[in-house]
């Protein structure tokens, strides 16, 4: 899938894998909605569930325990699979990001593999299947999109004026203090989505520029993906600690805000973050 010859640091049969698994997911899950499946929520109101949540979940691990047997793999709706292995490589899954919308019927949700190797994100697959949007990278290579079987190179926009920013909210979850940020910056244009991927994916593709949350639960499935495709398409996330992620087993749930951009307007408007 690379528009170069081969992908850096020998993560090509990972990212290979990762695609196709995110592909089969995601027909499993329309296949699972197109039918009638239950909805129940998670246990401490942490959100829906859905069967088509956990057939992609149990295909994602079972296909990537075959293909890599010392890996560590953690899923939204799967508990840990083993102890970790000595190289420390984790992958983190979330196979339906953006339930809501899934539910409601939008094509806004997306199947989210990251592989982490010593805690830093290395490998990022973001696939929304209503559209057949495909978003990638590989730490060190690029990113890239695939859309109708066309390839392009990411890139953020280098705009560094927030009135001309383009700010992505989520579709589920307002927030006040973004509307507020919005408003103090003169922010106008704004759009919405339900599955942090697809936000970060837009942002890495130009669509969108800024995206804040200040919601304290993001999980490390969330974003370890997703990170790797905004980096490597030159933007990356600042959190309101100004340390990066790190994708151990420390903590599962990301708590610190944190704003995703390009360098330019993080150092402008990091400051809303404290």
């Amino acid at each position: 899938m690379f528009s170069k010859d081969s992908p850096p640091n020998g993560l090509k049969k990972e990212l290979d894998i990762a695609i196709a698994l995110a592909r089969q997911a995601g027909d499993i899950a329309q296949r699972i909605r197109d039918k009638g499946y239950g909805v129940r929520e998670k246990k401490g109101g942490l959100g829906p569930v859905t069967e088509a949540d956990e057939a992609a979940s149990d295909l994602l691990v079972q296909k990537i325990s075959q293909a890599f047997p010392d890996d560590l793999i953690v899923s939204e709706e799967e508990p840990l699979s083993h102890a970790p292995s000595l190289n420390n490589r984790i992958w983190f899954i979330d196979p339906i990001d953006g339930t809501k919308e899934f539910i409601a019927g939008r094509a806004d949700w997306s199947v989210m593999l990251g592989l982490a190797i010593n805690g830093i994100p290395c490998v990022g697959v973001v696939y929304q299947p209503d559209i057949e949007q495909l978003y990638y990278a590989i730490k060190g290579g690029g990113s890239f999109s695939c859309l109708a079987g066309k390839i392009q190179n990411l890139k953020v926009r280098s705009i560094s004026d927030p009135r001309d920013a383009v700010l992505i909210q989520s579709r589920s979850h307002g927030s006040v203090k973004v509307d507020q940020i919005a408003r103090e910056c003169g922010i106008s244009k704004t759009i919405s989505s339900g599955s942090v991927g697809v936000k970060l994916g837009m942002i890495a593709a130009g669509h969108a520029d800024l995206y804040f949350n200040f919601s304290g639960h993001c999980h490390l499935w969330d974003l370890c993906g997703p990170e790797v495709i905004l980096q490597e398409a030159g933007g990356r996330i600042l959190s309101a600690d100004g340390k990066k992620i790190r994708y151990n087993l420390d903590e599962m749930i990301f708590q610190q805000p944190f704003l995703a951009s390009n360098t330019a307007l993080l150092a402008k408007l990091g400051c809303f973050l404290i």
